[in-house]
């Protein structure tokens, strides 16, 4: 499990102090990696990112959401990937 954020390092590091996540944080300053989801869009919450999707070691999408509040939902991503196995 990954955090994809488009901000700085520097934004990142506060977002983990915020939260508390232990997993790495990956940057993606131009989006492709959310566009690549359909995760990134203009006018949307957090810059533009909202969401999760989880995917399999093939790189098919098995479960995709937009939700500006993921944090809150993690036990659904943790079935999401029990699902997969």
């Amino acid at each position: 499990m990954y955090v994809i954020n488009p901000d700085t390092p520097e934004n990142s590091q506060l977002v983990r102090a915020r939260t508390g996540i232990r997993v790495p944080i990956l940057l993606d300053p131009d989006y492709s990696g959310a566009q690549t989801y359909h995760l990134a869009g203009e006018g949307r919450p957090m810059s533009g990112l909202v969401g999760w999707v989880v995917v399999d070691a093939d790189g098919i999408v098995r479960e995709q959401r937009v939700d500006v509040e993921f944090g809150r939902h993690t036990a659904q991503m943790v079935e999401a990937v029990r699902r997969i196995r």
